[in-house]
């Protein structure tokens, strides 16, 4: 079992107890809890962002381009880094959408902008021309943000965060 299928059978199961108990998609990121100096709720929200989604269909593309990518990204960075990656990416994405969204914004889901990013960056490395449609696809996965409820902050931070974590392995390699 790979860290990725864990992540979405977490995901599947937070997903399917969202139509059980409604108030659970309020631990989306938002100003909420924090506003009102509920800090332990504020730990519940941030264990419980990233495994949202806005409803079953939201689900499964995330959970086919999951199994599908991240499957690969495991493999090819180690289980230790990718759970690094992982947890970075948690943290910096949550403070991003705090810093930079609106008071009560919500703002649910998504991983994949990072692995879009990685690939983009690993096939530029490898002078690979396909990484022209990987930019191509990170770029509509942040224009998309026109649409409701889609988040130009989230999109465009995960990217960040994966160059930066990208980037930082890279200068490992070199030294």
């Amino acid at each position: 079992m790979t860290i990725s299928n864990i992540l979405i059978i977490i995901s599947a199961v937070i997903t399917a107890l969202t139509y059980f108990i409604h108030g659970l998609t309020n631990f989306g990121i938002n100003h909420a809890f924090l506003s009102e100096s509920m800090y332990q709720m504020v730990l519940v929200q941030f264990l419980l962002y990233q495994f949202l989604h806005w409803g079953i269909i939201h689900f499964v593309f995330n959970s086919l381009f999951i199994y599908i990518f991240w499957n690969w990204l495991e493999d090819l960075i180690w289980k230790r880094k990718f759970i690094i990656f992982f947890i970075f990416n948690t943290i910096f994405v949550w403070i991003s959408l705090f810093l930079f969204t609106s008071w009560n914004t919500i703002w649910i889901s998504g991983f994949c902008m990072a692995i879009l990013t990685y690939f983009t960056l690993e096939l530029y490395n490898k002078n690979n021309p396909e990484y022209k449609w990987w930019i191509t696809a990170i770029v509509i996965n942040i224009g998309i943000w026109f649409m409701p409820w889609i988040s130009l902050i989230w999109h465009l931070f995960w990217s960040i965060a994966w160059v930066i974590f990208y980037l930082y392995n890279r200068e490992k390699k070199v030294n």
